[in-house]
């Protein structure tokens, strides 16, 4: 086994060391290798082949290489290494009287030298602590559960670890001023196989998630939360993380299809995201990685700061250099910065404003657009009345279809929701914004018959009624076989036509596209909700499916019997092409 490929880290002088496999061959490729960069990443300063499994690395401020490796059989003892400053030769080797653990070990080094390991006690997780001459200080034992990170400050005043009790609790401990004793404490979030750092102030900053929900968490050194964000537009990838000198929280994520918001964003739409959050929580940058696969690259922070990833690169990757180790990583390197005077994308993403997809739009859905410079910085709520319709300009904003405008539901500087015109044909559109009489930019974008979307409160559950009328929730749930209502778009023509942006009066029109519920089966609740040909599922007809009443026209009412749908559900649409789904939604159900 060995450290992910591409593993990055900088020291203090903004130099970077990256570890890969020295070839791309193989599904675990060894031997391993460790390259040094000058700061601006351009220079191989030296490159070596280790020649060995490596469980882990760390990188001092000074720019001090430690491993650690098992070089006996599975479950002996681990061994130490601190290399030396050219990386070619060991300064200092010690064999840890303690065992690898089952989940991937980790390790820390502090501004002075000092090296803490992570290893497998015979009730808890140990933490090995050695001074800067690679010898054994304090050997910390049975902490709670399985140690899965560990973090140190600049200063090297603060060690914290990440531990699992036992599913779903996880915990943390850090080391108590004494420098003998552990203090632990619970986040506000679960959160599994987290990354961890540590700010000069003590702040633990934590980022990572469980059962499919991702949080960002800064905790105090008396275990009080700072703040805690959650982040829905992440896909089931592990998270990286990394702090500049300020504080600041560096994070990257893959949000599988799905938009993240950005602000002042270097590229359009995709799956690769790059954001940073303030001390106190706020987003001050997000922007999308340009070039990259659906995969979570990794993230290093230099000094300036200038931040670093490595990624998967795809066949739209430009890069203005070919790299020397590119061949033997498999990857390619890149460098963003802080200057504020780089030119950005308004226009970055358009997606199912009920989901956030980023698929085809379909003539009449409701849409959100993301980008920055779109609109007002307070945002604005459009109306409508069976006497108007929803305006297609609002506060100098304006979003055309091929040229057609938009009916506008909201407008704000980074956010824009609006009806797709039902005059809007395949394969392609051409969308663009418009904020005081300027165009800012345009996006070509694919268009379908059909892009269903269920609207939910958390991604999970649906935004739905039940039959008295009342919202669907844990604390109101549905009643075994009555009557709830979910809501819908992007479900494609109704009959007869209605106008953009009008809300659909009586006598109501009609979905013209045949429509399904397709109820999941039992067992693919609880373990993660996975579509057909996967997951089985029974299809089910709504007990009506058309158009909202006193909506715009676009949006959707699905009413159906709770009873036939208790295991969660999604729509599909029949399509010329076969059949369009919309995303997997549940709603509370009481007891039976």
């Amino acid at each position: 086994m060995g450290p992910a490929s591409g593993q990055i880290a900088a020291d203090s002088s903004g130099s970077l060391y990256i570890f890969s496999p020295c070839t791309s061959q193989g599904s675990n490729p060894l031997p391993w290798c460790l390259t040094k960069l000058s700061v601006d990443g351009k220079t191989i300063l030296w490159q070596d082949n280790l020649g060995i499994a490596v469980l882990a690395w760390a990188v001092d401020p000074d720019g001090g290489v430690y491993l650690e490796l098992e070089l006996g059989e599975s479950n002996a003892p681990v061994t130490v290494e601190k290399l030396s400053a050219d990386g070619a030769s060991v300064l200092w080797r010690t064999q840890l009287t303690v065992a690898a653990p089952d989940v991937p070990p980790t390790m820390a080094v502090d501004s002075t030298g000092r090296v803490f390991a992570v290893g497998a006690g015979s009730t808890g997780g140990v933490v090995v602590r050695l001074n800067a001459a690679g010898a054994i200080d304090t050997t910390f034992s049975n902490l709670p559960g399985i140690l899965t990170a560990i973090s140190v400050d600049p200063t090297g005043s603060d060690i914290v670890v990440a531990f699992l009790r036992e599913l779903p609790d996880w915990g943390f401990a850090r080391l108590a001023a004494d420098g003998a004793t552990w203090a632990s404490f619970t986040p506000p979030h679960a959160t599994e196989w987290p990354a961890l750092a540590v700010a000069v102030n003590g702040d633990a900053v934590v980022y990572g998630g469980l059962n499919g929900n991702w949080f960002l968490q800064r905790i105090d050194p008396a275990g009080t939360a700072v703040f805690s964000q959650t982040l829905s537009e992440v896909n089931d990838q592990p998270g990286q993380l990394a702090l500049d000198a300020a504080g600041n929280a560096y994070i990257v994520g893959n949000s599988g299809g799905y938009m993240h918001p950005v602000v002042n964003s270097l590229a359009p739409c995709g799956s690769t995201w790059l954001s940073v959050y303030s001390p106190d929580g706020s987003l001050l940058q997000s922007t999308y990685l340009t070039g990259s696969v659906h995969s979570t690259p990794s993230l290093a922070v230099g000094p300036n700061p200038t931040v670093f990833l490595v990624l998967t690169p795809d066949a739209t990757f430009a890069h203005t250099q070919s790299g020397p180790f590119a061949q033997s990583l498999g990857g390619a390197l890149l460098s963003l910065d802080l200057d504020a005077a780089t030119q950005t994308v308004p226009l970055a993403c358009v997606g199912n404003a009920a989901t956030f997809a980023t698929g085809a739009v379909a003539p009449g859905e409701i849409v959100t657009l993301f980008g920055n410079g779109l609109g007002p910085q307070q945002g604005v709520q459009l109306t409508a009345s069976l006497q108007g319709p929803f305006p297609t300009r609002a506060d100098n904003v304006e979003v055309t279809f091929d040229g057609e405008p938009a009916p506008l539901l909201w407008v704000q500087d980074a956010q824009i929701n609006l009806a797709v015109p039902w005059s809007v044909a395949g394969p392609a559109t051409e969308v663009c914004a418009a904020n005081l009489n300027v165009q800012t930019s345009c996006l070509t974008w694919p268009v379908a018959e059909a892009a269903p979307g269920v609207f939910t409160v958390d991604g999970t559950y649906a935004a739905a009624l039940n039959q008295d009328g009342t919202v669907n929730s844990a604390a109101n749930p549905a009643q075994l076989n009555s009557i709830v209502s979910i809501f819908a778009t992007g479900l494609g023509p109704i009959s007869p036509p209605q106008a953009d942006g009008s809300l659909v009066e009586l006598p109501l029109p009609v979905n013209t596209l045949p429509l399904t519920l397709a109820a999941l089966d039992p067992v693919c609740i609880g373990e993660g909700v996975i579509l057909p040909p996967f997951c089985p599922t029974v299809g089910y007809s709504a007990a009506y499916a058309g158009p909202a009443p006193f909506l715009i026209a676009g949006a959707s009412q699905v009413n159906f019997n709770a009873g036939d749908v208790a295991n969660g559900f999604y729509l599909t649409v029949r399509v010329a092409s076969g059949t369009a789904s919309s995303n997997t939604v549940q709603i509370y159900l009481a007891s039976q």
